[in-house]
């Protein structure tokens, strides 16, 4: 995860799920559906000796419902009382 571009990382995720950029952040992508959120403080694609903004620092892995709305944390919490 940390030894390949960035970008290529996106690639192999998407081959299973949907990986979306963060249109906030050019250095951040999320795959909701694995909750899984990578990210490196900025993008430098082009630029491999440029180690913090071509691969990534810091990989998040979350519980089910980390990236609920409010609505549907609230309906989550309905349906498991």
């Amino acid at each position: 995860m940390f030894a390949l571009p960035a970008r290529d990382v996106v690639r192999r995720v998407g081959e299973f799920t949907s990986v979306e950029e963060d249109p906030d952040d050019a250095g951040s992508f999320v795959a909701q559906d694995l909750l899984l959120s990578f990210w490196r403080p900025f993008a430098a694609d082009d630029e491999p000796g440029n180690e913090r903004g071509y691969y990534f620092g810091s990989v998040l892995v979350a519980r089910p419902g980390c990236y609920d709305t409010p609505a549907q944390a609230a309906e989550r919490l309905r349906q498991s009382s």
